[in-house]
């Protein structure tokens, strides 16, 4: 049953598993412990009439609240902070509030370069991503590796996902990120230093996480599928 009168007990929520958007969602829902029906999609078919209702462009994570929906990861994780305020997922002091913001902001910047990279038409416009994904990560960096206060806050979950995530695509572009920014190999310690946040995340993604995200990357971009055609093994979490 929700924890709370103030959500109703229908809550829906469309994905992809592999998404990172969508799993910041998936991680909340799961912290905070709510009944939901979740929704996978498949990236290539039709989207289903029900999420177009609420979404006309289909983007994920959108989650149904009854006949109401939001359709964006800040915006759904800033209203069940609110909604579910003794959790502390945002700070009650509204300058904390604002600097947490801001450092999910520039996390949201470094995914964004993730998704240049992954969508490059091109070597050029893949080389031009990795230069602003080596400028824009090392001031992030100190904040993924920053002692976790709270593996219940919002910047921590933006933080985990985006760990897992970097690491997997270094993984298959075989070492690309990291020879570029050699802090990349240390990831893993936001793992063991959020130990038990870090089973919660991992239980929701697919064993196939890193194999379904190549064959995704190889279908937006063949040049980045071109750069690792070998078999590789699942990461593990350290």
């Amino acid at each position: 049953m929700n924890k709370s009168h103030l959500l109703p007990p229908n809550l829906t929520l469309f994905g992809y598993q592999i998404c990172p958007y969508v799993l910041r969602v998936r991680y909340i829902l799961s912290l905070l412990e709510l009944d939901h029906h979740y929704i996978e999609l498949d990236v290539y078919a039709n989207k289903p009439a029900q999420l177009l209702r609420h979404s006309p462009m289909g983007r994920v994570p959108t989650l149904i609240i009854d006949n109401d929906a939001l359709c964006d990861s800040t915006v759904i994780s800033q209203w069940l902070a609110q909604v579910y305020a003794e959790h502390q997922l945002l700070p009650a002091n509204a300058w904390a509030k604002a600097k947490m913001m801001n450092d999910m902001a520039a996390i949201d910047s470094v995914h964004d370069t993730i998704s240049q990279l992954i969508s490059a038409v091109d070597k050029s416009a893949f080389n031009a991503a990795l230069t602003r994904f080596s400028s824009m990560l090392p001031p992030v960096l100190t904040l993924l590796r920053a002692s976790c206060s709270s593996p219940n806050s919002l910047v921590d979950v933006w933080a985990m996902v985006l760990a897992h995530l970097i690491r997997s695509v270094d993984a298959i572009l075989q070492g690309v990120l990291s020879q570029h920014v050699p802090q990349i190999r240390s990831l893993p310690d936001i793992y063991r230093s959020r130990a038990r946040a870090s089973l919660r995340y991992q239980a929701l993604l697919p064993k196939d996480y890193v194999t379904r995200l190549h064959t995704m990357m190889a279908h937006r971009n063949a040049y980045c599928a071109q750069l690792n055609n070998i078999a590789f093994a699942e990461e593990e979490f350290a």
